[in-house]
Protein backbone atom coordinates (compact mmCIF):
# COMPACT_ATOMS: atom_id res chain seq x y z
CA UNK A 1 0.00 0.00 0.00
CA UNK A 2 1.05 3.40 -0.77
CA UNK A 3 1.27 5.55 1.99
CA UNK A 4 3.20 8.74 1.35
CA UNK A 5 3.85 10.68 -2.14
CA UNK A 6 6.89 12.76 -2.62
CA UNK A 7 6.44 15.44 -5.28
CA UNK A 8 9.25 18.00 -6.31
CA UNK A 9 7.61 20.70 -7.58
CA UNK A 10 8.97 23.08 -10.68
CA UNK A 11 8.49 20.83 -13.84
CA UNK A 12 6.56 18.20 -11.88
CA UNK A 13 3.07 19.42 -10.38
CA UNK A 14 4.20 22.79 -11.66
CA UNK A 15 4.19 24.05 -15.01
CA UNK A 16 1.04 22.42 -16.84
CA UNK A 17 -2.57 23.26 -17.40
CA UNK A 18 -4.69 24.23 -14.51
CA UNK A 19 -6.85 21.51 -15.34
CA UNK A 20 -3.96 18.88 -14.74
CA UNK A 21 -3.70 19.75 -11.16
CA UNK A 22 -7.29 19.89 -10.39
CA UNK A 23 -7.47 16.19 -11.14
CA UNK A 24 -4.14 15.54 -9.68
CA UNK A 25 -6.01 17.41 -6.67
CA UNK A 26 -9.03 16.00 -6.55
CA UNK A 27 -7.61 12.51 -6.28
CA UNK A 28 -5.78 13.61 -3.64
CA UNK A 29 -8.71 14.71 -1.72
CA UNK A 30 -10.08 10.82 -2.21
CA UNK A 31 -7.14 9.33 -0.35
CA UNK A 32 -7.19 10.59 3.12
CA UNK A 33 -4.45 8.22 4.34
CA UNK A 34 -1.77 8.64 1.58
CA UNK A 35 0.77 11.66 2.93
CA UNK A 36 1.23 14.33 0.47
CA UNK A 37 5.14 15.97 0.44
CA UNK A 38 6.25 18.57 -1.65
CA UNK A 39 10.24 18.19 -1.82
CA UNK A 40 11.65 21.05 -3.90
CA UNK A 41 15.01 22.80 -4.54
CA UNK A 42 13.47 25.98 -3.55
CA UNK A 43 13.37 28.30 -0.54
CA UNK A 44 10.96 27.53 2.03
CA UNK A 45 9.75 31.13 1.27
CA UNK A 46 9.58 30.54 -2.51
CA UNK A 47 7.36 26.90 -2.18
CA UNK A 48 4.85 28.82 0.31
CA UNK A 49 4.03 31.18 -2.35
CA UNK A 50 4.32 28.58 -5.49
CA UNK A 51 1.85 26.27 -4.02
CA UNK A 52 -0.55 29.14 -3.75
CA UNK A 53 -0.76 29.70 -7.08
CA UNK A 54 -2.73 27.18 -8.57
CA UNK A 55 -4.97 24.41 -6.43
CA UNK A 56 -2.87 22.32 -5.45
CA UNK A 57 -3.00 20.21 -2.77
CA UNK A 58 -1.71 21.47 1.06
CA UNK A 59 1.26 19.33 1.72
CA UNK A 60 1.65 17.47 5.21
CA UNK A 61 5.30 18.49 4.86
CA UNK A 62 7.68 20.34 2.74
CA UNK A 63 11.22 19.51 2.12
CA UNK A 64 12.74 22.40 0.79
CA UNK A 65 16.16 23.74 -0.64
CA UNK A 66 16.74 20.41 -1.65
CA UNK A 67 17.07 18.71 1.39
CA UNK A 68 18.29 20.91 3.72
CA UNK A 69 15.37 21.98 5.34
CA UNK A 70 12.23 20.07 6.48
CA UNK A 71 9.09 21.92 7.96
CA UNK A 72 6.04 19.90 9.03
CA UNK A 73 1.78 20.54 9.03
CA UNK A 74 -0.35 23.19 8.42
CA UNK A 75 2.27 25.54 10.36
CA UNK A 76 5.40 24.10 8.56
CA UNK A 77 7.17 23.75 12.13
CA UNK A 78 10.77 23.53 11.53
CA UNK A 79 12.51 20.15 12.29
CA UNK A 80 15.06 21.37 14.43
CA UNK A 81 16.54 18.18 14.98
CA UNK A 82 17.59 18.22 11.51
CA UNK A 83 18.90 21.35 11.08
CA UNK A 84 21.40 21.38 14.11
CA UNK A 85 23.21 18.28 12.36
CA UNK A 86 23.56 19.62 9.27
CA UNK A 87 25.68 22.82 11.05
CA UNK A 88 28.90 20.55 11.59
CA UNK A 89 28.57 19.63 7.55
CA UNK A 90 29.13 23.05 6.40
CA UNK A 91 31.24 26.18 6.37
CA UNK A 92 29.81 28.52 4.39
CA UNK A 93 32.32 31.16 3.98
CA UNK A 94 35.55 28.56 3.20
CA UNK A 95 32.87 27.56 0.70
CA UNK A 96 32.85 31.18 -0.91
CA UNK A 97 36.31 31.38 -0.31
CA UNK A 98 37.41 28.65 -2.87
CA UNK A 99 35.24 29.66 -5.62
CA UNK A 100 36.21 33.23 -5.08
CA UNK A 101 38.37 33.20 -8.27
CA UNK A 102 36.21 31.10 -10.51
CA UNK A 103 35.22 33.93 -13.18
CA UNK A 104 32.13 31.91 -15.19
CA UNK A 105 29.80 31.69 -11.58
CA UNK A 106 26.87 32.65 -12.52
CA UNK A 107 24.24 34.62 -10.28
CA UNK A 108 24.27 34.03 -6.90
CA UNK A 109 20.38 35.92 -6.39
CA UNK A 110 19.50 36.37 -2.38
CA UNK A 111 16.37 34.74 -2.76
CA UNK A 112 17.59 30.82 -3.56
CA UNK A 113 19.94 31.26 -1.05
CA UNK A 114 19.19 28.62 2.14
CA UNK A 115 21.10 28.63 5.12
CA UNK A 116 22.46 25.47 4.31
CA UNK A 117 22.50 25.96 0.67
CA UNK A 118 24.00 28.27 -2.07
CA UNK A 119 22.89 28.48 -5.61
CA UNK A 120 24.34 29.86 -8.82
CA UNK A 121 22.31 30.43 -12.38
CA UNK A 122 24.10 30.30 -15.27
CA UNK A 123 24.64 27.37 -17.68
CA UNK A 124 27.99 25.56 -17.30
CA UNK A 125 29.79 22.87 -19.36
CA UNK A 126 31.57 19.72 -18.11
CA UNK A 127 34.68 21.52 -18.19
CA UNK A 128 33.51 24.01 -15.64
CA UNK A 129 31.59 21.97 -13.44
CA UNK A 130 34.72 20.27 -12.99
CA UNK A 131 36.56 22.74 -12.07
CA UNK A 132 34.31 23.96 -9.78
CA UNK A 133 34.43 20.37 -7.93
CA UNK A 134 38.43 20.37 -7.83
CA UNK A 135 38.44 23.76 -6.38
CA UNK A 136 36.43 22.39 -3.45
CA UNK A 137 38.20 19.28 -3.55
CA UNK A 138 41.43 20.92 -3.22
CA UNK A 139 40.65 23.58 -0.12
CA UNK A 140 39.30 20.26 1.65
CA UNK A 141 35.66 21.03 1.10
CA UNK A 142 33.20 18.09 1.23
CA UNK A 143 29.83 18.63 -0.20
CA UNK A 144 27.23 18.04 -2.96
CA UNK A 145 27.35 19.63 -6.28
CA UNK A 146 23.85 19.32 -7.91
CA UNK A 147 23.76 20.49 -11.54
CA UNK A 148 20.00 20.58 -12.99
CA UNK A 149 17.69 22.43 -15.83
CA UNK A 150 20.80 23.38 -17.30
CA UNK A 151 21.07 26.28 -15.35
CA UNK A 152 20.78 25.75 -11.50
CA UNK A 153 24.28 24.88 -9.57
CA UNK A 154 23.32 24.08 -6.10
CA UNK A 155 26.05 23.08 -3.29
CA UNK A 156 25.27 21.21 -0.16
CA UNK A 157 26.46 19.60 3.02
CA UNK A 158 27.97 16.19 1.88
CA UNK A 159 25.00 13.51 2.09
CA UNK A 160 22.29 16.03 2.35
CA UNK A 161 19.77 15.52 -0.61
CA UNK A 162 15.96 15.08 -1.01
CA UNK A 163 16.78 10.91 -0.88
CA UNK A 164 18.38 11.33 3.10
CA UNK A 165 15.36 13.75 3.77
CA UNK A 166 12.84 11.26 2.67
CA UNK A 167 15.16 8.54 4.29
CA UNK A 168 14.62 10.57 8.10
CA UNK A 169 11.13 10.74 7.12
CA UNK A 170 10.51 7.22 6.50
CA UNK A 171 12.46 6.49 10.06
CA UNK A 172 10.34 8.98 11.70
CA UNK A 173 6.99 7.49 11.29
CA UNK A 174 8.00 4.20 10.40
CA UNK A 175 7.55 3.70 6.74
CA UNK A 176 9.27 1.30 4.65
CA UNK A 177 10.26 2.13 0.63
CA UNK A 178 7.82 0.55 -0.94
CA UNK A 179 5.37 2.31 0.72
CA UNK A 180 6.83 5.70 -0.55
CA UNK A 181 6.20 6.93 -4.20
CA UNK A 182 8.33 9.79 -5.26
CA UNK A 183 7.87 11.71 -8.63
CA UNK A 184 10.30 13.95 -10.49
CA UNK A 185 11.94 15.42 -13.61
CA UNK A 186 15.55 16.71 -13.30
CA UNK A 187 18.90 15.98 -11.82
CA UNK A 188 18.21 17.82 -8.07
CA UNK A 189 15.79 14.69 -7.87
CA UNK A 190 18.08 11.94 -8.75
CA UNK A 191 18.77 10.68 -5.46
CA UNK A 192 14.88 10.10 -4.54
CA UNK A 193 13.93 8.80 -7.89
CA UNK A 194 16.95 6.24 -7.06
CA UNK A 195 16.39 5.25 -3.67
CA UNK A 196 16.38 1.24 -3.07
CA UNK A 197 12.78 0.03 -3.43
CA UNK A 198 11.37 3.00 -4.16
CA UNK A 199 8.34 3.39 -6.15
CA UNK A 200 9.16 5.78 -8.58
CA UNK A 201 7.66 8.84 -11.31
CA UNK A 202 9.37 10.31 -14.18
CA UNK A 203 7.02 12.64 -15.83
CA UNK A 204 6.41 13.39 -19.44
CA UNK A 205 8.32 15.98 -19.90
CA UNK A 206 11.58 15.33 -17.72
CA UNK A 207 15.37 17.02 -18.79
CA UNK A 208 17.59 14.65 -20.72
CA UNK A 209 19.64 14.80 -18.09
CA UNK A 210 17.68 12.09 -15.81
CA UNK A 211 16.22 10.16 -19.45
CA UNK A 212 18.28 6.89 -18.38
CA UNK A 213 16.58 6.75 -14.99
CA UNK A 214 13.49 5.54 -17.38
CA UNK A 215 15.53 1.82 -17.75
CA UNK A 216 14.82 0.68 -14.68
CA UNK A 217 12.81 -1.47 -12.95
CA UNK A 218 11.40 0.54 -10.20
CA UNK A 219 10.75 4.23 -12.36
CA UNK A 220 7.71 4.60 -13.59
CA UNK A 221 7.88 7.07 -16.64
CA UNK A 222 5.05 8.50 -17.43
CA UNK A 223 2.67 9.26 -20.91
CA UNK A 224 1.52 12.56 -19.37
CA UNK A 225 3.48 15.77 -18.24
CA UNK A 226 3.43 17.60 -15.34
CA UNK A 227 0.81 16.68 -12.69
CA UNK A 228 -1.10 14.63 -14.73
CA UNK A 229 1.57 12.35 -15.22
CA UNK A 230 2.61 12.40 -11.72
CA UNK A 231 -1.28 11.04 -10.93
CA UNK A 232 -1.17 8.81 -13.99
CA UNK A 233 2.14 7.35 -11.73
CA UNK A 234 0.32 7.13 -8.74
CA UNK A 235 -2.39 5.15 -9.80
CA UNK A 236 0.17 2.71 -11.92
CA UNK A 237 1.80 2.19 -8.12
CA UNK A 238 -0.97 1.61 -6.35
CA UNK A 239 -2.46 -0.66 -8.49
CA UNK A 240 0.90 -2.62 -8.59
CA UNK A 241 0.85 -3.00 -4.53
CA UNK A 242 -2.78 -4.18 -4.92
CA UNK A 243 -1.60 -6.65 -7.36
CA UNK A 244 1.24 -7.89 -4.85
CA UNK A 245 -0.77 -8.23 -2.26
CA UNK A 246 -3.58 -9.95 -3.89
CA UNK A 247 -0.41 -12.29 -4.75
Amino acid sequence: MIKMLVCDFDGTINGGPSLGVDQFSAYLDTQPELHFIIATGRTLPSIKEGLTTHNYPKPRCIISDIGTRINYDYDLIADERWQHQLQTRWNKSAIQTALQDITFLGECNPSHQGDYKITFEGQLDHKQYSTIATALEQHSIDVDITYSHDWFLDITPKGINKASAIHYIMEKYNLAAEEICVAGDSANDTSMLTMPGINAILVANHYNEVAHLSGLNHVYTSNASHAEGVLEGLIYWQNNAVEKMVK
